[in-house]
């Protein structure tokens, strides 16, 4: 019984240990400004964080930022304009992104509206908005459309554009597009700067045999989960739960018949690691 616990816990940790955190930072600088993006952190070697390019624009001769014209002014986006960027996991490695922040600015008859989207749903939908920290010059409004509150006849850079998204162990490629419209006029400029995308990246899998869980199951008490909440058949410390592909999605400590409730989780299977009596152990469960 050592012997199992032993094994199937090391196997655990050595996923956790794949998966690994970056950001891929676009900063703009120089005349003409570099489209060029740096991955930095654990992970960035499991990725190619691809140039920044645009669809439909005109590019502006600022320096420092990605600056441009020609956007519509209608109240809607032109599906054909746009700025883009992908993100490709290398052989073996899959992406969790968690938010796209950036700053953005606009000319006295640029654009007011901007959207985010990404390949994940085929552009279908704006991605969620937020303004983190809250900036007064910027708002979203209802379908998470970025707008500029205040009109301004030379108006500086804003923070605090963020979106997040749901885009979680993908070995595709993820393309973000920016979609800015809304302008007083089609000469006005407009731009983004200091963009960071954020995530995790992680390789290799979990590995885990489909024959353990009889042999210890006082850990789980129910492999096959219902109604939300995994039992637990020991006292467990270092509680551990993760997908098949090594990403961590939630900790806690327990009591023996004490329960962890797993709602937030998608359904499908996941495994579960913890410590029972100084022993490192590990059990599989399926979602429902």
């Amino acid at each position: 019984m050592k012997k199992i616990f032993t094994v199937l816990g090391v196997v655990a940790v050595a996923a956790f240990a794949n998966a690994q955190s970056f950001t891929a930072t676009y900063d703009f600088e120089g005349t003409p400004p570099s489209t060029t993006g740096v991955v930095a952190g654990t992970g960035n070697t499991n990725l190619v964080a691809g140039n920044f390019s645009a669809t439909g624009y005109t590019q502006t001769g600022t320096g420092n930022r990605y600056a441009h014209s020609n956007a519509p002014t209608a109240t809607t986006p032109d599906l054909n304009k746009y700025f883009s960027v992908t993100v490709t996991p290398n052989s073996g490695v899959s992406l969790s992104i968690s938010s796209v922040g950036f700053r953005s600015q606009r000319s006295g008859t640029g654009p007011r509206s901007y959207i985010v989207r990404s390949s994940a749903d085929s552009y279908a939908a704006n991605l969620p908005a937020s303004i983190v920290p809250a900036n007064a010059e910027l708002e979203v409004n209802p379908t998470n459309i970025f707008h500029f509150v205040n009109d301004c006849s030379s108006c500086s850079g804003q923070n605090g554009n963020t979106v997040t998204t749901t885009i979680s162990n993908t070995t595709s490629p993820i393309t973000f597009r920016i979609y800015f419209f809304e302008g007083e006029s089609t000469a006005g400029t407009f731009s983004i700067d200091d963009v960071v995308i954020t995530g995790t990246a992680t390789t290799g899998s979990l590995g885990v045999s489909e024959n353990f869980t009889a042999k210890i199951s006082n850990f789980v008490k129910n492999t096959f989960v219902k109604n939300d909440e995994i039992i637990f058949g020991a006292d467990a410390k270092d509680v551990k739960v993760y997908t098949l592909t090594g990403q961590l999605v939630k900790t806690a400590s327990v009591k023996a018949n004490g329960t962890l409730n797993i709602a937030e989780l998608a359904e499908g299977n996941y495994i579960i690691t913890g410590t029972v009596n100084n022993q490192a152990v590990s059990q599989k469960i399926l979602k429902d």
